[in-house]
């Protein structure tokens, strides 16, 4: 986990981790949209799990930045 304070937004208070979930997703929803046009699902076996992969690598180092 990382060290940063617990985020008050409007009332509601949001883990570190919230932040870096939406990050990734973020970042996850651009690599795709790089990747599709490049014809790499063609040579995926299931692209639901290559998509749930990319998307732990991307949280994980996302996560790596923040600690």
């Amino acid at each position: 986990m990382s060290l940063l304070p617990v985020m008050v937004i409007f009332g509601l208070s949001f883990p570190p981790v919230f932040f870096e979930i939406i990050v990734a997703l973020i970042l996850f929803f651009i690599v795709c949209r790089l990747l599709q046009p490049t014809g790499i699902y063609d040579f995926v076996w299931h692209p639901a799990l290559f998509n749930t992969a990319l998307y732990c690598c991307i949280f994980y180092l996302i996560s790596l930045l923040f600690v």
